[in-house]
């Protein structure tokens, strides 16, 4: 690491639950692909790719995440320094703490934080950004906030009151943070020429966060600090200890230290930027056709306008719709008015009692193999199609719930059932009994595709023991809630 450079902290833990039903808790939605060229994930990787501003972006994940964090970061050619993977989500404070605490920085490291879904377009205008916020967190030792001045009126956003300017920087001190107002004070307050949005991302050295976060958040600190000790480390890759971990409190960076600290400042962001925490901002951030409407996957629209159709399975039709978003799924659908796009979050409370699989995870998701897809779901049985791309390979593993029957339908696989290894073609097929050490493997330069049919008593995605797995995830000892996936 070179210490004139900085390091950017990428946060990747949030849950994006208003973007149900894409976004969910095995693929939040700065993994998903929103139709974009990317997913914002890569992107906020892509922002910190200049090697003569930046060092190898760190990140800060779930623990269930970090094969995708690896997986998608490869797709877009980015390097990663450290992967940080939380064992629980407990808030910013915790991140940047876990940060701070993990990476053995001299104490005048430049850190920015930035969280991983947000939708800023242009890059050179942020790095310029970066670069005039500089001196304000080297020199002046100050925590920066970025703020961005508000193009819409938004209750779904915190705002900041800047007072007067520090030195001869860009940057300002900061007067008041004002938490997700109501509509009739955010008409008000963007009126206002010192008025910010508040984007969540903070530049500050290393020693200046941590002097902070040891006066005014001292137990989340001394608690991060114990599991970061008690943890392990594999690579490049740091797992601080759980149940040191999972006492840390869950609380803001804002309100634990921001609020609080004479050290902040906050500093203008001059690209578009949204938080993309709505699909009325997803449609918003999205080339439209001649009548406003943003058609994506398999979709015929007819007389509709401004509105936004996104469907991932099933042909979806819509007729004479205004300002209304419909996202259709495989398993789920929502339809709501665009305006009511808040209220995403409620249905999604409402759904973890009526279909809690609907926002656990997807009836079909991503790998670093490959994927599979859930094309039926009965009480004693489950069939999925999987493909397994050029080099792709499943974790050695057994089940203790279930026997499964594999065909081959595309493709050359490479299958092991316990001492057998052989090589199935399309049209032929295996049965893998209950309890068989197996693993699904493809050689080839093409794609392998099979359908697999799962009996048993249960058949959820934790009834896997990873033996052995070549993406570097943890092997599993035992079924449960938290075990790991194929």
């Amino acid at each position: 690491m070179k210490t004139n450079l900085i390091t950017p902290i990428i946060m990747a833990g949030g849950s994006g639950t208003r973007l149900w039903p894409l976004s969910r808790e095995a693929m939040p939605k700065q993994f998903c692909d929103l139709g974009f060229e990317n997913t914002l994930f890569q992107e906020s990787l892509l922002r910190m790719k200049n090697k003569m501003l930046f060092n190898d972006p760190v990140v800060v994940c779930s623990a269930k995440h970090e094969a995708i964090v690896h997986m998608q970061a490869e797709e877009v050619g980015i390097k990663l320094g450290k992967v940080i993977c939380e064992p629980v989500g407990r808030n910013t404070t915790a991140a940047i703490a876990l940060a701070t605490t993990a990476l053995d920085d001299p104490a005048n490291t430049l850190y920015l934080v930035s969280a991983s879904d947000h939708k800023i377009h242009d890059i050179e205008l942020f790095q310029a950004d970066v670069i005039a916020a500089r001196q304000t967190a080297m020199e002046e030792k100050s925590i920066v906030l970025f703020g961005v001045k508000p193009t819409s009126l938004e209750t779904g956003y915190g705002y900041v009151r800047a007072g007067a300017k520090i030195g001869n920087t860009k940057s300002h001190e900061i007067l008041e943070f004002i938490e997700k107002p109501p509509l009739s004070t955010v008409e008000i307050l963007v009126q206002e020429a010192n008025i910010f949005w508040n984007s969540g991302m903070f530049f500050f050295r290393k020693d200046v966060v941590e002097t902070e976060l040891n006066a005014l958040a001292p137990e989340v600190l001394e608690q991060v600090q114990r599991a970061v000790t008690k943890g392990a480390k594999v690579g490049d890759t740091i797992h601080p200890d759980e149940a040191a971990f999972v006492s840390v409190k869950d609380i803001s960076f804002d309100f634990s230290v921001m609020e609080k600290t004479r050290k902040a400042a906050i500093s203008p962001l001059s690209s578009s930027w949204s938080d993309l925490g709505s699909w009325k901002a997803v449609w918003e951030n999205k080339a439209k056709d001649v009548n406003g409407n943003v058609l994506i996957g398999s979709v015929v629209d007819s007389y509709s306008k401004n509105c936004i159709v996104t469907s991932d399975g099933p042909v979806v039709g819509t007729c004479g719709l205004e300002d209304v978003v419909v996202v259709a799924n495989r398993d789920a659908v929502l339809v709501c008015h665009k305006e009511m796009v808040q209220g995403v979050k409620n249905i999604v409370e409402e759904m973890k009692v009526e279909a809690p699989h609907t926002v656990r995870s997807h009836a079909g998701e991503n790998r670093p193999w490959g994927d599979f897809q859930s094309l039926d779901h009965g009480d004693s049985h489950q069939v999925k199609r999987i493909t397994v791309k050029p080099g792709g390979q499943l974790s050695l593993q057994y089940h203790y719930h279930r026997s499964e029957h594999w065909i081959v339908v595309k493709g050359t696989a490479t299958v092991t059932v316990d001492d057998d290894v052989r090589q199935l073609t399309a049209c032929q097929q295996i049965f893998i009994p209950q309890g068989a050490v197996h693993r699904l493997e493809n050689f080839t330069d093409e794609p392998v595709e099979i359908i697999e049919v799962q009996y048993g008593s249960y058949l959820g995605e934790d009834d896997i023991v990873r033996v052995e797995d070549v993406y570097n995830r943890p092997a599993t000892e035992a079924t449960g809630p938290n075990a790991e996936v194929a």
